[in-house]
């Protein structure tokens, strides 16, 4: 069984019908995975290469110096989606 997988995350999956269930082992190298499964404290997010970030709310383009992002919780996806296939 092959998994889908969006184009900016790289990820490699073996899935096996044991007697026991399905096991698996899925692989992910792209630098956000650990910030999604795990989730994030609130932090502050500056820009890199400009002076300004740049993003759309409620459709009007918005400039900001600096952002306080209030955190994200954990989505452990990859555990619930071997648990219910099960």
């Amino acid at each position: 069984m092959r998994l889908a997988r969006p184009h900016s995350q790289r990820r490699s999956s073996r899935i096996e019908s044991t007697s026991s269930g399905l096991q698996g082992a899925i692989v992910s190298a792209h630098q956000a995975t650990r910030f999604v499964l795990d989730g994030t404290r609130p932090h502050i997010i500056r820009p890199r290469n400009r002076r300004a970030l740049r993003f759309e709310v409620a459709a009007q383009v918005v400039y900001a110096r600096l952002v306080h992002h209030p955190g994200t919780r954990p989505n452990n996806f990859l555990g619930r989606a071997l648990r219910e296939g099960r």
